[in-house]
């Protein structure tokens, strides 16, 4: 686990979220770790700092851990799997949760990159079902 992809995450999930440092601090309830990573102080937060992280974020661990840079290329029918089978799952409790269009791209892209990772075929449809219900407990 490289200190400098988490680095890097967290600042990609700063700016898409249009986030200030501050405001994630205030998320997780503190603020040394983050400044710790953020200006490479810290090479080696614990898993509670992380997954602290990863919940303020509403994203899996692995979207902290994941070097984003070496997925560079678009799987188009790996994409299409994923986005199928995510809406296929989500569709049965459309009516009784919010779906939002920014959570289901989350999803989808999750999904989309653990498979991507792992190189398979198609789309795990138990990861899918997985990531649904940590979104929508």
């Amino acid at each position: 686990m490289s200190h400098v992809v988490i680095k890097e995450n967290i600042n990609r999930l700063l700016k898409e979220r249009s986030w200030r440092v501050s405001q994630l601090e205030n998320k997780i309830g503190q603020g040394r770790p983050i400044k710790n990573i953020l200006s490479g102080a810290s090479s080696n937060p614990t898993i509670e700092v992380l997954l602290q992280i990863a919940r303020a974020f509403n994203v899996e661990i692995q979207d902290l851990l994941i070097d984003h840079n070496d997925i560079s290329t678009v799987n188009l029918d790996l994409l299409s799997d994923t986005y199928k089978k995510v809406i296929k799952q989500l569709y049965p409790i459309s009516k009784s949760v919010t779906l939002t269009h920014s959570n289901i791209i989350m999803i989808v892209k999750e999904c989309y990159e653990y498979s991507l990772k792992l190189k398979l075929n198609s789309a795990d449809i138990n990861f899918i079902n997985w990531v649904i219900q940590q979104h929508y407990k």
